[in-house]
């Protein structure tokens, strides 16, 4: 198994953030969702860390919807540059992946994975999710889009040879840890913004709460 981490900070990061950029929207239908379960704790929400944070557009609008600061990371050089030009009012963005987060010292009143766990490796899931919840206060909120199995499978990665793709669900392992709550579930696809009954093609977008204790 080559080492995923590795191969989005050399090259296929990089690529990827090509590939999608024609797809950019400056405004993202399900991050609207996201807003709308948060808005009742809006004065909660000072600061936000967005992981795998793209184009840098959905941590943006995170930011002005609950007038929040962000930080934003992602393996993709040419991504963090892009954001760091295109939405710097409130937010900055940093060049790493989701299992080497030591460099933050601050904790964050929400933490959200902008569907990259998939592509984490097996080796390295478990630290992931340790650190991002050492990086979220007791009392706040994490989300986490991603990819909705009704069985957790892998396949292969198809723009990169040797990488895989790891669908499961992933906020069951925030739960597993014994302090988190589930707030909110919406099942969608790509192709429309309701269920699919086609397993493949489901996405989640979940929040979850940390329990003060």
């Amino acid at each position: 198994m080559k080492n995923q981490e590795l191969a989005f900070r050399k090259s296929e990061g990089n690529k990827w953030f090509l590939r999608n950029l024609k797809k950019l929207e400056e405004n993202s239908i399900e991050i609207s969702l996201l807003c709308n379960w948060l808005m009742p704790f809006q004065n909660d929400i000072n600061n936000i860390l967005e992981i795998g944070s793209g184009a840098g557009n959905k941590l943006a609008q995170l930011c002005w919807q609950l007038n929040a600061s962000g930080q934003g990371v992602d393996p993709s050089k040419t991504a963090v540059d892009f954001a760091n030009k295109k939405y710097n009012q409130k937010c900055s963005y940093t060049v790493a992946t989701a299992d080497d987060l030591s460099f933050f010292k601050n904790k964050f009143d929400l933490v959200h994975f902008g569907f990259c766990l998939y592509l984490v490796s097996r080796n390295k899931i478990n630290e992931v999710i340790k650190q991002a919840d050492q990086l979220l206060k007791s009392g706040k909120f994490l989300s986490i889009i991603d990819f909705d199995p009704h069985n957790s499978y892998e396949n292969e990665y198809s723009h990169f040879k040797g990488l895989k793709s790891y669908k499961e669900n992933y906020y069951k392992m925030f739960c597993d840890l014994g302090n988190y709550s589930v707030v909110n579930k919406f099942s969608y696809s790509e192709k429309s913004f309701c269920f699919s009954k086609n397993e493949n093609d489901r996405i989640s977008l979940v929040l979850l709460f940390k329990e003060n204790k």
